[in-house]
Order: C-alpha cells, then structure tokens, then sequence
C-alpha cells in the first residue's frame, strides 16, 4: 500500500483525479478502475439481500391483502369500461397515471387470486431501487459504505407497509425510478435520466425533488455548461408535468381530502409546528419508531449520541478524517438537501401521519449520515446499519388476532393496523368463497359487528364487488337489516373480534328468528320463545359464528330460568361466558340464576363484573337493591320475577 493511500484511510472518498483531455475533475473509485462489474460485485449482492431482514420482519403476515384503497382502484381496472389515464384512476385527489391506472390494469388480478405475489413483486423492486443507488454511488465510494447509504430506507418499519400493500405502490414507483433516474445521471445519460424523472413524477409528486436536484448530484456533469443544459431539462420537465397535472386535475375535479385540510387539529396547528412535525416523525420512522414516545426511545437517542460524538471526536483528532469529510461534503450536503425537501412536502399532511411516507426522504438522510459517518470511519457506517437492523428486528410484528382496536402509535396506518385490517378482509374473502364460489348478480351481503375501521377497509360495496367480479352486488349494513328483515339477502358476514377465524357466516333466516323470538321473551311466552330459539339454532350452520351462539344461548338461559330449569339455565350461562366474558346480559342472566339457587353471594360476584364492564346498568342496580333488600329482611329466595332481556 502506498503511503498516499494509507494516509487515506479506510475510508470511501478518494481524492479527485486529474482529469483526461476534455474531461472535469470527478471522484475516482477506490481502486481507481470504475466500479466492479455487477457480477463480480460481492456488496451488490448485499445490496439485494437487504429485503431479506425486511421481508422477516414482515413474517406470518397476510401479504398483500388488498384493503381500502385499492377497491377503488381495482373497481377502476376491472369493473369499469371507460378508462383513461387523464383522470385518478379510482382516486379522488391525485393523478398518479403509473401506480393507479398501469399499476392495477397489470397486476389487478394478481392482486385479488395471489396477493403474496404481488408482495414480493414489491420487494424485488425495492432491492432493484437500492442496487441502482449502489450502483451510482459506487463510482465514488467504496462498496460498504455504499451499500449502507443504498440499503438505508430498506431496514426501516414503514417500508413494510410499502411493501406489503398494494396501495403503496406509489412510493415502491417513484423510488425505484428516482434511483434509476440519479443512476443515469451518475453516468451522464441525461436523456433516460429526464425519462425516469417522468415516470417518478407520475407516479408521485414528492419527485419533484428529484427533479430539482438531480443536476447537482455531486461529479456528475463535466462542467456547469452540461450541469446548466441538464438542470433546463429537468425544469422542462418539472413545468410540463406541472402543467399536465394541473389541467388533469382541474378536468378530472380531483381535490385533496377536505377532512383532512380542514380538521380542527390542522386548522390550529401553524406551519412552523407542521413542518417540525413533519422532521420528528421521519427521523423516528427512520429508527423504526412510532410516532408516539416508546420504551426504545432513549435507547435510540444515545446510540445516536454516541455515533455522533465518536464521529466528531475523530473529526477533531484525526486530519485524514477531516480530509474525508471534505471530499464527502457535497454528497452529505446533497443527500442532507433531499431529505429537507421531502420531509417538508409531509407537512400539508398533518394530522394523519404514516411511516411509510418518510421512506422517500430517507433516501437522502441515509446518503448525507453514511457520507458523514463513513468519512469519520467505516465502521461507524457499519453501526449505523446494526442499530437499524437491531430496530427493524424489534419492531411490533404482524397482528394475529383481530380485536376492536389496536394501542395508539401515532399513526394513522402503520404495519400493525395495515395487517390488522388485510387479516380481517382475507379471513371475510376466504369463508365467503368456501361458501358461495359465486354469487347471484344484484346479491346483498350483510356486514355485522365489525371491529373498528373494518368498514374502512372494505370501501364501500367495492371490496364485495372486486372479490366477485361484479359491480351489482353490496353490502348491507346490520341495522338497516334489522329494519327490514324482509329485504332478501344472501348471508350476514359477522365479525369475531378477538377470536380465530375472525369471520363467521350466520344465515338470516337464524337471525329473522331471534328477532321473532325477542317480543315472546318480552312477553313472558317462554315456551313459544323456546320454540322460536331452537328453529333458528337449527338454522345456523356456521359453529363459529359466536355472537349468535352467545345471544341465542342467554335467551334461552334466561327463559330457562323463568321456567323453573334454573341449574340448566345456570350451566348455559356460564357456557355463554366461557365463550365472552364482557356479555353483560348474560352475566346478569347468570345473578339470576344464582339468585333462584339460593347463592346470592355468587349473585352479587356475578354483578361486580357487569359494574365493571358496564357501570350504572339501570337492571344490574335493580338486581343488586332487590338481592340487598332481602338478605336485610331475611327472607329467602325464590325465582324473581324480572324484566325480560331488553339487549
């Protein structure tokens, strides 16, 4: 090793060459020859092996479940026979042509009969993004630091969500034609580069800042006359797309969501305020973080402490280092640039944040803190890529059971509520089709007991609609079904919050009859209620349907115990518990049935519970004053009287 180049260092910033006849001055490689061939290229391959911790830490998820959104996209590409792509394509407010309309006409079907595929469709894109950033940077940086700067967005928590919904696409597009766009630029191909910027920008609009720093990506023009004819094209470019967007918008009557503009949060909350929102939430959705303070949160802070003061340390102590970072000051500066820009383009979003939104300006925090850090030593680099690796790994997984809600993160999506929401949706399209592989054309479904934002995520009558090919068929909702029982509808899909399968399927002519069975109850007709209550048992055929189990089982508990079967009613209403534990009518029925027993003790156990489930139940008072007024009077029980079931 010659003394110059151990003077260097380790490190991936080498001095400029001189240039040849006609040529400007740019940065060599490490060894002086250009970058390895990609096959030869030990830290490509690594480049691409970075979606491997990020496709684990997506495991026993449902990938690629389509969910919200993407009915409207879907029913777009494949129910509606006039398409264009001068419009949204399904959306309301932007005019994305290349992952809305080219995007669903490609893989709608893919989407909807194998939707992991599409998953990984996803992620081998995302490791081509990264190889293309490797590639541009390796032409001046060594292989490792040019891996950990290409590979950074890939180990964050919100590029799950890129990759595992088929909605985000949008930010799988205009990263990987960002990337190939500074790839070609990096080479002086400004004519494909232009031609990527288009397709980034119409894929998404935060590519305007590509737009307008790709002519000062560090070495690459030879002199500013060609950095000054490329910046005009991209400004050409960055005007025509503004101006197509604009009409395309104003013909299409595309507007922003105005509940998000015009919420009460946002209209009190000032630009200042914003945009620092904006830069804390990317730069803890760059650690993995949630939007919300976390127990990892110091942890996080002083390992980036101390990255920082060993950096500046050896900054302070070590001249070779300084060097470095002098040859490294225009891509950190560069890098450092692309990240303000697109974190401040987070701003009009407030209040709704999601993670996988920083994943853009990532790209740039991850260039500017691997220049920096690599020019103090590589080795710092490498930390950085463990103590991400280290925080993607401990990231909340997937949700495997599906309850009424999930604990507050900050975000309006992230990971856990996106897999929350495909596992219901998988699970509803799954039971669905084992039972009815087709349905008739005008078919009505109705939709009972969701779990919070499953309405949501079904788009309307747009989910049923896509599984089944056919615009004609719609949802119902419960209520309106009770309200008219007559209507002729197929099934009721009833969610089962909190249990595996998270759907069950109950036959309206079950629920018609609890509905007949109820004012029997009211009535005191106990016997005809039986009656009722064992013609619709018969007719459910679904066993996991366990909200109907449970409301047939506490009638008939109830009724029991009004017919003097009181140990049978008390056995079925500790079997309906065992089945839900906060159904409060039945652990009333259960006081009730304890009470006729003799065992008021347990009576009054039973209404603890129900206070604690539901405090100041007008019948749990009542049950309560009775059982007090005659443990005071001494007198002994005998099967009440009480008023019949009113849930």
């Amino acid at each position: 090793m010659s003394p110059r180049r151990a003077a260097r260092g380790p490190g991936a910033f080498p001095r400029a060459r001189e240039p040849a006849a006609g040529h400007a001055a740019v940065e060599a490689p490490v060894r002086g020859a250009g970058p390895p061939r990609f096959l030869a290229d030990p830290w490509a391959w690594l480049t691409l092996a970075a979606v491997l911790p990020l496709a684990h830490a997506m495991r026993d998820a449902p990938w690629g479940e389509p969910v919200a959104e993407d009915f409207d996209f879907l029913h777009r590409a494949l129910l509606e026979h006039h398409r264009t792509l001068l419009d949204g394509g399904g959306s309301q407010a932007f005019w994305r042509p290349v992952p809305f309309q080219l995007y669903y006409a490609a893989f709608g079907r893919l989407i909807l009969g194998s939707p992991a595929v599409v998953t990984m469709v996803h992620l081998a894109l995302l490791a081509l993004g990264a190889l293309l950033l490797y590639r541009a940077l390796r032409l001046t940086w060594s292989g490792p630091l040019a891996w950990s700067a290409a590979t950074f967005t890939l180990l964050a928590e919100g590029t799950r969500t890129i990759a595992g919904w088929s909605a985000q696409f949008v930010d799988v597009a205009v990263f990987v034609a960002s990337a190939l766009a500074i790839h070609e630029a990096s080479r002086r191909r400004w004519c494909t580069a232009l031609a990527a910027l288009v397709v980034a920008l119409l894929s998404k609009e935060v590519a305007a800042v590509t737009g307008v720093l790709l002519p000062f990506i560090p070495g690459a023009a030879r002199d500013r006359r060609e950095r000054v004819r490329f910046a005009a094209g991209c400004a050409a470019v960055l005007l025509a797309w503004g101006i197509a967007s604009l009409a395309v918008r104003h013909a299409a009557g595309l507007e922003m969501p105005r509940h998000l503009l015009e919420s009460p949060e946002a209209a009190r909350t000032g630009w200042p305020a914003r945009i620092a929102w904006a830069f804390d939430g990317s730069l803890r959705a760059a650690a993995s973080l949630p939007r919300i303070p976390s127990p990892d949160d110091g942890r996080v802070f002083w390992a980036r402490l101390l990255l920082a003061a060993v950096a500046v340390l050896v900054f302070v102590l070590h001249a070779p280092a300084r060097a470095r970072l002098r040859r490294a000051a225009p891509w950190a500066a560069w890098g450092l640039a692309w990240f303000a820009l697109a974190t401040v383009t987070l701003a009009p979003l407030f209040p709704a944040w999601q993670s996988n939104r920083a994943q853009f300006g990532g790209v740039g925090l991850g260039l500017g803190a691997t220049a920096v850090l690599g020019a103090a030593h590589p080795a710092l680099a490498g930390a950085l890529v463990a103590g991400r690796l280290s925080q993607l790994e401990r990231a909340p997984l997937a949700v495997h059971v599906v309850t009424d809600s999930l604990p507050e993160t900050g975000a309006f999506m992230d990971w856990a509520h996106l897999t929350r929401l495909q596992r219901f949706l998988r699970a509803a399209r799954r039971t669905l089709a084992a039972r009815y592989p087709t349905l008739p054309h005008g078919a009505i479904v109705v939709q009972e007991n969701l779990p919070h934002q499953l309405e949501y995520a079904l788009g309307g009558d747009r989910a049923l609609q896509a599984w089944y090919r056919d615009p004609s068929l719609r949802w119902m909702r419960f209520d309106a079904f009770r309200e008219s029982t007559a209507t002729p509808v197929t099934t009721i899909v009833q969610g089962e919050s909190g249990r595996e399968p998270e759907v069950a399927l109950v036959e309206p002519d079950a629920v018609r009859l609890l509905f007949e069975a109820r004012p029997l109850i009211q009535a005191q007709r106990y016997a005809d209620a039986l009656a009722v209550l064992d013609r619709a048992d018969s007719a459910q055929r679904d066993t996991n349907a366990v909200k109907f189990r449970v409301t047939s089982g506490t009638w008939r508990a109830y009724a029991w115990v009004e017919t003097n079967r009181v140990a049978d009613a008390v056995a079925l209403a500790e079997r309906v518990l065992a089945m839900d534990p906060m159904h409060v009518l039945a652990r009333q029925v259960l006081a009730l049935g304890l009470e006729a027993q003799g065992d008021v003790v347990g009576a009054l156990r039973a209404l603890r519970v129900v206070d604690s489930i539901s405090p100041g139940d007008p019948m749990t008072a009542a049950m309560r004053a009775r059982i007090d007024a005659r443990l005071r009077s001494r007198v002994s029980p005998k099967a009440p009287g009480a008023s019949p079931p009113a849930r």
